[in-house]
């Protein structure tokens, strides 16, 4: 696989009340897309620093919470307990100096003091979800998101070119939607293909496995009304 030049990133302090540019990707990865993609930011950033979300639970203690930054991105067990997979780092920054310091207002929380732009949020490997009575064997949606500070071109040029390496995992193309149970394929409208979902190169491997194998699977809202519409998803276009 050819090996991209990524530029390291200027490094800009937060500052208050500025909001920053989000960039983000919906994607749908295996739990190997998730370890390949990681794996070559870790060797495209070999300084970066990584750590995780707070939990909605420990906002809400009294004590502070224990997340500590991290030199490299341990992925946890994908086959293990989804509380473990929870509490994996999925935070990347890339200023030296970044530090968690800690504010309790409503909730324990990050203040942006020793916080620097751009940050990288790479989410967290899910295993597959087995097939139950509102849909079948899937791979849940997940989003990749870039915060740059605002106006910044170098740091738009630095994102431009994490999504180009995000591309050797994923393809946006050879993908149809289908709504289950029947698999009815969801017509495209006129013009430029309008999918944005990147779908790791192994999710589509898994799910050219298993014809009833669905991608981004999601519940429709009709699902309690409608037996013939519980849902929708997405199927490899080339089988």
């Amino acid at each position: 696989m050819r090996k991209l030049k990524i530029d390291q990133p200027e490094i800009v302090k937060e500052e208050p009340g500025i909001r920053p540019s989000m960039l983000s990707r919906l994607v749908c990865l295996s739990p190997l897309d998730w370890k390949l993609f990681a794996t070559a930011l870790e060797d495209a950033f070999p300084n970066a620093l990584y750590s995780r979300r707070r939990t909605i639970e420990e906002s809400k203690r009294a004590e502070r919470p224990e997340i500590q930054l991290e030199r490299k991105l341990c992925l946890p067990d994908p086959s293990g307990p989804a509380g473990i997979a929870a509490i994996g780092p999925n935070q990347m920054h890339f200023g030296p100096a970044t530090e968690l310091i800690w504010e309790n207002d409503f909730g324990w929380d990050v203040t942006i003091e020793g916080l620097y732009w751009p940050q990288l949020a790479v989410g967290r490997p899910v295993p597959p979800y087995p097939a139950d009575a509102h849909g079948p064997d899937y791979i849940r949606e997940g989003q990749i998101r870039i915060d740059i500070a605002p106006h910044h071109k170098g740091h738009a040029r630095f994102a431009r070119q994490i999504y180009r390496l995000l591309a050797q995992f994923t393809t946006n193309e050879r993908q149809v939607r289908v709504r289950y149970p029947h698999y009815e394929v969801i017509p495209e409208p006129p013009g430029p293909p309008l999918f944005g979902l990147w779908i790791g190169h192994d999710a589509l491997r898994w799910a050219r496995e298993d014809p009833k194998r669905l991608l981004a699977y999601e519940i429709s809202s009709m699902s309690a009304r409608s037996p013939d519409n519980l849902g929708y998803g997405y199927r490899p276009k080339d089988e």
